[in-house]
C-alpha cells in the first residue's frame, strides 16, 4: 500500500511539478548572481562568527554568575546558574551573508532579571573583551523589544534578553518544549520565540536548499529595493523567509528560481489582510496570547499578517503601516513583471537586484530627522533610541490628516561626523548643515590633537533618518505634519537616556534637490532646483498670492505646492484653547532653506507648535 503524501502547510500544494531543463537553467543563473553579489558567508567568515558566538557564551555566564553572587544567593546556586545564548534569524536558517547580523538572545534563570542584563551586561561585556574588538555598543531597553546592538570582532550581534522561571539553564537545555513559555509576559515571549521559529520552520519546508536560495534572493531584493526592516515598517528577515516558506509548501518540488518567481505573482494576489501561515494556530495555552483576529482589536489591525509558526503564533509583521504596505504591493508588481522577462530572456537577474531610486527619483520632499551628540557614549545610546522610533513618526503621518499620500522610511541611517570650532557652528550641524563634515580620520585627528579644552575643535556626530514624502497631484493643498512630528520629539526626549547637554534632535523638511551628495551612489543623478518661471503676475493676483502678512516670495512646484516654514513670532492667549489657530497670528514666513528654530518669544507655545510645515495652492 502506498505511503500517504504529506500536505505541507494548511493547504494542498498547487503544482507538484519537477523542475524543467529551463527551470534549472535560471536556477543556476539566480545562484551565480547571488555569487557575484558576495551573498554567500565564507568559511573563514563562518568560522570568525561560531567564534564570537562562542566568546558570547562565556560572558554570558559570567555575567549570571556575578548578578546571583550580588544578590548573596547561595554559592551551589551561583555555580549551577549558567546561562545561554541562542541565536536564532538569519544565520541559524543557514541563508546569512558577509553582512548579515546575528540575533540572538540571551536565556538567564530566575534570579537575574531584564533590568539586570541593561545594567551590568555591557560593562561585564566591555571588562572581558579587548577593547580594539568592540566597535558598537548601544543599549535601547525601551524598544518594542529591548535591545542591546553590538558589533565585535567584526560581526553584528543583536542581543535580546529573557528570565525563565527556573533557577538553572545548564548547557544543553532545549527550548523547543513549549513548557517553557509558561508565566512568561509578552515581552519575554518574543524574545525566547525566535530560537523556537528557526527549528519549527526548517522542518515545515519540502527542502531546505530550495528554500535558502530563494530565501536568499529574496532578502537581497528586499534590501536593495529599500524594504527591509521591522524597525523601519517593512518584514524582517523571519518574515520574509515566512513569506518564502509558504512559497515553497505550495511548490513542494521546485527550485529556487521557480520558488523566486511563483513568490512575486502570489504575493502580488494575495488577499490582504489574509495571514500567510506555515501551520494551523494552535490555541493559548499557559495563559499566553495568540494571533486572533476575531478576539484582539491591535491583532485585526494588522495589514499583513505573517504568523510565526512556533507557540505562541504571533505576527512577524505588527510593524508594518498603510505607506509601506503600498510601496511592497508596487515592487511586488515591478518584481513579477521582471522575473516574467527574465524567463522570457528579455532582462537578467541583475535586474532584479537593481537599487532603489529612493532619492534620486521617487519623491520631491523628505523629512530629514538629525540626532547629533557631542560624545561617542552618548551617540551610541541615542542613535538607537531614535532609530527605533522613527517608524512611529511615518506612522503618525500616516494616520493624520496631513494630506500625505505615503510617508516611506528609509530603512538605513546616514551616519557623519563634524568639526565645529565654536557653538555657532554646532548649532548649524544640529540643523543638518553639511558644512563641517569631515571622514572618520579627520576626526580622529581632531580628537587626538593638544591643546586645552578651549582650544580643541568640537567633533559632533550625527545619524539621518530620511522620510519621503509623497503629496498627491490632484490631493489637499496644505500639509500639516506639527502634530506627529511633536508626539516624535515629545516621546524621544521625554526617556530617560535623553541628555539636553550632549544629544539633539531635529526634523526639518528638505526638498529632492537639496539632498546632501552622500545619499547618492556613482552613477546616480541627482535631482536639480526647478527653473523658476520670471513671467510677471498682476499685481491683484500677487496681493492674493500672499497667504500671509510680511511673507517672502514663493517658490513654485510644478505640482503647484509652495513648500515653507513658518516662524512664530508672537501669539495670543486667546487662543492657547486651540493651536491650529495661532496661524492667525503668524508675523513672519520664511521660504524654507533649514527649519528654523522657534524664538526664544515663542518658548511657551506647546510641543505641536515646535514646528509647522504648510504648503499652499498655487
Amino acid at each position: 500500500m502506498a505511503a500517504e503524501k504529506r500536505q505541507w502547510g494548511v493547504t494542498n500544494a498547487i503544482s507538484e511539478a519537477a523542475p524543467t531543463e529551463l527551470d534549472l537553467k535560471l536556477n543556476d543563473g539566480l545562484i551565480d548572481e547571488l555569487k557575484r553579489r558576495n551573498n554567500f558567508e565564507s568559511p573563514e567568515g563562518i568560522e570568525n562568527r561560531h567564534k564570537v558566538l562562542k566568546h558570547f557564551q562565556k560572558v554570558v555566564e559570567e555575567f549570571v554568575r556575578r548578578i546571583c553572587k550580588a544578590k548573596k544567593l547561595p554559592a551551589s546556586t551561583v555555580e549551577a546558574a549558567g546561562g545561554k545564548i541562542y541565536a536564532f534569524g538569519s544565520f541559524a536558517l543557514g541563508v546569512s551573508n558577509p553582512g548579515s547580523d546575528i540575533d540572538t538572545v540571551v536565556v538567564a534563570p530566575k534570579d537575574v532579571q531584564r533590568s539586570d542584563f541593561f545594567a551590568h551586561f555591557p560593562s561585564i561585556f566591555r571588562e572581558l573583551s579587548k577593547a580594539e574588538d568592540i566597535d558598537e555598543l548601544v543599549s535601547v531597553p525601551d524598544a518594542f523589544m529591548p535591545i542591546i546592538k553590538m558589533e565585535y570582532s567584526g560581526v553584528s550581534i543583536d542581543l535580546l534578553f529573557v528570565s525563565l522561571p527556573q533557577s538553572s539553564i545548564p548547557a544543553d537545555f532545549d527550548l523547543s518544549d513549549k513548557n517553557v513559555m509558561r508565566g512568561l509576559d509578552d515581552v519575554d515571549m518574543r524574545a525566547v520565540n525566535g530560537t523556537r521559529l528557526k527549528d519549527e520552520l526548517l522542518s515545515l519546508v519540502p527542502q531546505v536548499k530550495s528554500f535558502r536560495h530563494a530565501t536568499r534572493a529574496i532578502k537581497l531584493w528586499s534590501t536593495r529595493r529599500g524594504m527591509y526592516g521591522n524597525v523601519f515598517g517593512y518584514p524582517g528577515g523571519v518574515a520574509w523567509a515566512i513569506m518564502v516558506a509558504r512559497i515553497c509548501q505550495l511548490y513542494p518540488f521546485a527550485c529556487g528560481a521557480t520558488i523566486v518567481a511563483k513568490f512575486f505573482r502570489l504575493m502580488l494576489e494575495w488577499s490582504w489582510p489574509r495571514p500567510i501561515m506555515l501551520q494551523a494556530i494552535e490555541e493559548g495555552q499557559f495563559g499566553l496570547k495568540v494571533w486572533n483576529p476575531t478576539i484582539y482589536n491591535i491583532d485585526r489591525g494588522h495589514l499583513m499578517p505573517i504568523i510565526t509558526p512556533a507557540f505562541p503564533s504571533m505576527c512577524a509583521t505588527h510593524t508594518i503601516t498603510t505607506s509601506s504596505k503600498s510601496i511592497m504591493l508596487a515592487e511586488f508588481k515591478r518584481a513579477h513583471q521582471v522575473v516574467s522577462d527574465i524567463q522570457d530572456g528579455k532582462k537578467q537577474w541583475a535586474d532584479l537586484f537593481a537599487r532603489h531610486t529612493f532619492f534620486s527619483k521617487d519623491h520631491k520632499y523628505y523629512l530629514s530627522i538629525v540626532a547629533a551628540c557631542r560624545t561617542k557614549p552618548a551617540y551610541d545610546a541615542f542613535s538607537g533610541l531614535v532609530q527605533s522610533r522613527v517608524r512611529t513618526l511615518a506612522k503618525g503621518i500616516d494616520d493624520s490628516d496631513a494630506g500625505v499620500e505615503l510617508a516611506r522610511v528609509y530603512t538605513e541611517k546616514m551616519e557623519r561626523m563634524h568639526r565645529c570650532e565654536n557653538e555657532d557652528q554646532v548649532e548649524m550641524v544640529k540643523k543638518g548643515d553639511m558644512a563641517y563634515k569631515i571622514n572618520q580620520e579627520e576626526a580622529k585627528q581632531a580628537e587626538a590633537s593638544k591643546g586645552d579644552a578651549e582650544g580643541k575643535p568640537l567633533i559632533i556626530r550625527t545619524a539621518t533618518w530620511y522620510i519621503g514624502l509623497t503629496i498627491p497631484e490632484d490631493g489637499a493643498k496644505s500639509l500639516d505634519i506639527s502634530f506627529p512630528t511633536a508626539e516624535f520629539k515629545r516621546f524621544v526626549t521625554g526617556t530617560d537616556q535623553y541628555n539636553e547637554d550632549t544629544m539633539s534632535l531635529h526634523v526639518a523638511l528638505t526638498r529632492n534637490y537639496e539632498l546632501p551628495p552622500d545619499v547618492f551612489e556613482p552613477g546616480e543623478t541627482r535631482p536639480a532646483k526647478p527653473v523658476k518661471n520670471k513671467k510677471k503676475k498682476p499685481a491683484a493676483k500677487a496681493e492674493k498670492h500672499t497667504a500671509v502678512k510680511g511673507a517672502d516670495k514663493r517658490t513654485s512646484t510644478k505640482a503647484g505646492f509652495d513648500v515653507r516654514i513658518l516662524s512664530l513670532l508672537s501669539l495670543d492667549n486667546r487662543f492657547l484653547r486651540n493651536w491650529k489657530a495661532y496661524i492667525t497670528m503668524l508675523t513672519c514666513a520664511h521660504t524654507f532653506r533649514a527649519a528654523p528654530s522657534i524664538p526664544p518669544s515663542a518658548t511657551s507655545l506647546p510641543a505641536p507648535m515646535e514646528s509647522l510645515w504648510l504648503l499652499w495652492p498655487e
